[in-house]
């Protein structure tokens, strides 16, 4: 993640009011109180691509071939309509019958309903699409789906690339049919869709929609699918040679005044608009919309390995930002800005040129989905990694998360939430996540549904389709690292750090010390325990227990800061000012890093407010974790660079519970067999049992196992030099024995830098 220098970000009075009373245009994100469980729900349904394998490209019914996958949710009158590319569905049952409840699958071409809180498939929601894939899915009014795709006829007749559906569970006459008043047909395909009102906004590939020549987006009557002329933002001038004009994603913020289009563009109405644009409606239907004064020029330049680039967009509830996601590899040429397969925040209320929030790199794997669900944004890709700005195909960051195609980052950080890691088995990677609120179903405090290619989501059998609940809407403290804004402009992914710039930095307490006195420090962010931040409701920040304070509570600029007990003193008590920078109550004076510098141990202090980027400190604003004990995969840190697509490894228990089994290394799925939690004391426990050697052998070559836990020394593990995990009785080095394929046992070796596979990453708190 590199942090830029930010806009003042003001939210729209209206927008807000309409997200705090509940009213969210269709298409819009949910915002949710709080992060999800990271373990999903046993009942969605299992989703196939039939008898061929997921990962591959399938000729489908219609001829089309494309990646078989759930490409869009939405819930509409108590259930969830799933759109993709699939021809089959069936409740979750025993591995033994295919993971299928007996008698319960179905054929279901591209689409079908199943009842949200059950799982159980609708058996009337059986719409006939001629071909695939249903590419977006929105709720429509009066208990209908709207659906997009590369279908020509729906139940027989003609809908070109769109189509209004009834969705009426119980009523088999009605179920699924076609809203005949909406005529609504494009020249090709619809890829993304959002509704305010009366007005339809529709995105994809195509020139023209009701006959009406429209360049890859437009604006219909939600009734009747008419075209309204008064809205017309054609895109043009395609990236590159080769590549269609094409709208990927769109978005509305809350009031539907503003919306976000991306995809495969330059100029939008005639005017340079780089692969993204904003659009000001004008309210609604037969409005008068105009192109809004605001462009991301860094999205002009290209990326390497460039398909879609831009792939999704979601605003914030209150409309203050949007969170891009995108492909492309790595900046061309090699030292140009970019926002290359990233995830990156924009300020809405910015008018011009405006530059990135924030940039989240994933190391060289696309990001095709975003939802901004509040104080969390989720991703979704193909990616291995976030926080991983210098990654190429391998981890290098030392804050980077593990998280296999599914992702929560913090809005106001931009950093990646390291206690948030369900893990997908990634394929092609996921393309759909959708937010739902409390009470959607009996009991429900909300939620995210994700849809991807793979039958692995959050470490068990989810076949492309999963639900992770919110398990509780109760407010928590904010909880993360504290970065800074002073990084070097002249990094731009793809790079060495060493060489080219400097890791994200982070707010630090000197020495990870319990102790009053200790000094605050500007340190690479490494996602470690002294820079874990609580942020109370009261201006606190506190840290290991102590809080931020000035030193001997002195408020004259130029005082350092450091940790005190805490107290009543207004000196520790800190508020979030204009272009995020830090404020002390009681001096009215700035956290500032002296003399702007990126050295690591650079005690910080408090200084006259001068708007500089090193005064830019954005507040954590995701929810604390559960457990402040580290839990999740211990995975390989082997370079996997011109091998985009290989699965990253991890430890896994092994083939049998019993103590002294062996470990070994296994695709990272976050299974509980590859769930370690890692102890204070140095114990890594997968299963309840402590990761040891086998006969509790100090020698070299020595297999490695778990066994049931107990003191001895063999089962104390810390992290040595360049992420080595060294045994503490035999001094020697877990290894995997020289490969990271699938079963291949772990032993401990002689320690040597130069072996890859003895670089292991923890999980963090």
């Amino acid at each position: 993640m590199r942090r830029l220098v930010p806009r003042a970000l003001l939210a729209s009075v209206a927008s807000a009011a309409l997200v705090l009373f509940g009213v969210v245009p269709a298409g819009a994100a949910v915002p949710l109180p709080g992060l999800v469980s990271p373990v999903p729900v046993s009942w969605t349904p299992n989703v196939f691509a039939g008898t061929t394998s997921a990962s591959a490209c399938e000729t489908w019914f219609g001829g089309a071939c494309t990646d078989a996958t759930v490409q869009s949710t939405a819930v509409v009158n108590g259930e969830v309509v799933v759109a993709g590319a699939f021809t089959t569905a069936c409740q979750p049952g025993p591995s033994s019958s295919g993971h299928c409840k007996a008698g319960t699958e179905v054929t279901r071409d591209d689409i079908f309903a199943y009842r949200l809180g059950t799982g159980i498939i609708d058996p009337d929601f059986v719409p006939q699409l001629n071909a695939g894939p249903a590419y977006s899915v929105l709720a429509g009014p009066h208990d209908t789906v709207y659906v997009g795709g590369a279908f020509t006829t729906v139940n027989g007749l003609s809908h070109r690339g769109l189509v209004q559906l009834n969705v009426t569970p119980g009523n088999a006459s009605k179920d699924g049919t076609v809203v005949t008043a909406f005529a609504g047909k494009v020249s090709d395909y619809v890829s993304a869709m959002a509704l305010n009102g009366n007005a339809l906004y529709i995105g994809g590939k195509f020139t023209s929609a009701d006959s009406t020549k429209e360049q890859g987006d437009a604006r219909l009557s939600a009734t009747t699918g008419a075209v309204d002329t008064t809205f017309s933002m054609p895109i043009s001038d395609s990236p590159y040679a080769g590549l269609a004009l094409k709208v990927d994603a769109l978005s509305l913020t809350a009031n539907g005044q503003e919306l976000a289009i991306t995809g495969a563009f330059l100029d939008v109405d005639g005017q340079s608009r780089p692969r993204v644009a904003l659009i000001n409606t004008g309210g609604g239907l037969k409005a008068t919309a105009t192109l809004a004064d605001w462009a991301a020029p860094i999205l002009a330049n290209e990326c390497s390995n460039e398909h879609d680039y831009v792939r999704g967009v979601d605003f914030s509830p209150d409309g203050s930002f949007l969170v891009i996601g995108t492909t492309g590899y790595m900046a061309m040429p090699a030292n140009s800005a970019s926002v290359c397969d990233a995830a990156a925040r924009f300020p809405t209320a910015a008018t011009g040129n405006v530059q990135p929030t924030w940039i989240n790199y994933s190391g060289g794997d696309s990001i095709y989905s975003v939802q901004v669900a509040g104080s969390v944004v989720y991703l979704g890709g193909h990616n291995r990694w976030v926080n991983n700005e210098c990654g190429d195909n391998d981890v290098c960051a030392p804050n980077s998360v593990l998280v296999m195609g599914l992702s929560a980052v913090d809005a106001n950080t931009g950093l990646g939430i390291p206690w948030f890691h369900p893990l997908t088995l990634r394929g092609a990677g996921v393309t759909s996540l959708t937010t739902f609120p409390a009470g959607a179903y009996a009991g429900s405090n909300g939620g995210l549904l994700v849809g991807d290619g793979v039958t692995q989501n959050g470490g068990s059998y989810h076949s492309f389709d999963a639900l992770f609940p919110l398990t509780s809407t109760a407010t928590s403290p904010t909880f993360g690292s504290i970065p800074s804004g002073i990084f070097s402009q002249g990094y731009l992914g793809g790079y060495d750090e060493s060489e080219n710039g400097v890791a994200p930095m982070c707010v630090d307490d000197a020495g990870d010390s319990a102790a009053p006195g200790a000094s605050v420090e500007f340190s690479t962010c490494t996602n470690a325990p002294e820079q874990d931040w609580t942020v109370e409701p009261d201006g606190h920040l506190e840290v290991n227990g102590l809080c931020l304070d000035t030193a001997g509570e002195a408020t004259a600029s130029g005082t350092k800061v450091d940790l005190n007990n805490c107290g009543s003193s207004p000196t520790q008590v800190w508020t979030q000012g204009t272009g995020n920078t830090l404020i002390n109550k009681a001096a009215s004076f700035c956290l500032d890093d002296p003399a702007a510098t990126t050295t690591n141990g650079t005690v910080l202090q408090i200084w006259t407010c001068d708007g500089g980027v090193n005064q830019v400190w954005p507040l954590p604003g995701a929810p604390a974790p559960a457990s402040l004990t580290p839990v999740g995969v211990v995975s390989n840190q082997v370079k996997q660079a011109s091998t985009k697509n290989t699965q990253v490894g991890c430890i896994n228990e092994g083939s049998a519970a019993a103590p002294g089994t062996p470990v070994q290394m296994q695709t990272c799925i976050g299974s509980p067999q590859q769930t370690a939690t890692i102890e204070s004391d140095g114990n890594i426990e997968i299963e309840g049992k402590c990761l040891d050697t086998a006969g509790q052998s100090t020698a070299s070559g020595t297999e490695v196992v778990l066994n049931s836990c107990g003191p001895s020394a063999t089962q104390i593990w810390t992290q040595g030099a360049n992420y080595s995990l060294v045994n503490k009785a035999a001094g020697l080095c877990l290894n995997a024995d020289g490969s990271t394929n699938n079963r291949t046992p772990l032993n401990i070796t002689s320690c040597s830098v130069s072996i890859p596979t003895e670089g292991w990453r923890l999980p963090a708190m």
